[in-house]
């Protein structure tokens, strides 16, 4: 038990500094050289960073530091040695990499420079965000700050994260221009929608419920022709009282045009729904760790 407990943190640990690295690269390489403001303080710092001078890392430190002791004292919430190391991490490598002359992508030399840096630098900083979560740490930032308001003025979490980024963003707005904030808000889509691809896996599956006379043959197809696994519910009509078989399925997005050929063949007036799903684990899935 000890052993296993020792290989996952090395993993946990492994993974979360790749993850900060990773989100490092992307703001010195596309969002800082860029004034790319995607909120939070990494956005604030960008701010400071372009109007007094300041090092990006070293002023993300100092934010985390106050935003944890808030959160602490006011709170009475505790952080997971995880998170407290992802952000010092993700603080040291920023400024190590902006001192070293780390490559950066100058988006006035090429045509169209300013969406690709706002994509690229969006996407990787959504890969190592979200690996870094995935691992069970964070990297700190405003959503300590969007707690506090939740606790005070009773507005919900999610909110009070939008109106925080906001206000940076209407800063961005003040200090680099609309165009230049509107490049940021693209980048916080990007960056939101790579998190949940990473967290959630890019591979979406669909659970399917089907309803048929004609059930056994369209079971026995989907085992042989699709090799996955069927379950037989009991279902009851509600009007009829009448008890009849439901088959579910869970299966990937590419297979559902050949369940719906599967379907259509053995019965056409067969009663489907299928419907998304957030996550699967199990076989022929992803694993759960």
């Amino acid at each position: 038990m000890k052993k296993t407990n020792l290989k996952k943190n090395i993993l946990d640990y492994f993974y979360i500094s790749a993850g900060s690295l990773i989100t490092a690269i992307a703001l010195v390489s596309f969002l800082v050289p860029n004034n790319i403001v995607a909120g939070g303080v990494s956005g604030l710092a960008i701010i400071l960073y372009r109007t007094l001078g300041w090092w990006v890392g070293a002023q993300m430190l100092l934010y985390n530091i106050v935003l944890f002791a808030i959160a602490f004292i006011i709170l009475g919430i505790g952080f997971g040695i995880k998170s407290i190391y992802s952000a010092v991490l993700l603080s040291f490598l920023i400024d190590l990499l902006q001192n070293i002359n780390f490559p950066v992508f100058n988006a006035a030399e090429i045509n169209d420079g300013m969406l690709l840096a706002t994509i690229y630098g969006g996407a990787l900083a959504g890969i190592g965000m979200g690996i870094v979560l995935w691992r069970g740490a964070s990297t700190g930032g405003t959503d300590i700050g969007a707690m506090i308001i939740n606790k005070y003025l009773h507005i919900a979490t999610g909110t009070g994260l939008l109106i925080i980024d906001s206000l940076i963003t209407v800063l961005a707005l003040i200090v680099f221009g609309p165009i230049v904030a509107m490049y940021g808000i693209i980048t916080i889509f990007a960056t939101g929608k790579t998190i949940d691809s990473i967290l959630e896996g890019i591979e979406h599956t669909r659970t399917a419920y089907i309803m048929s006379d004609n059930y056994k043959n369209i079971k026995e197809k989907i085992l042989q022709e699709l090799s996955r696994g069927v379950t037989v519910l009991e279902g009851q009509g509600g009007f009829t009282g009448d008890v009849r078989p439901v088959l579910m399925v869970t299966i990937r997005r590419r297979e559902i045009g050949q369940l719906r050929r599967i379907i259509t063949d053995v019965d056409p007036k067969a009663f489907t729904i299928t419907v998304n799903n957030a996550e699967v684990f199990g076989e022929g899935f992803k694993r759960l760790y």
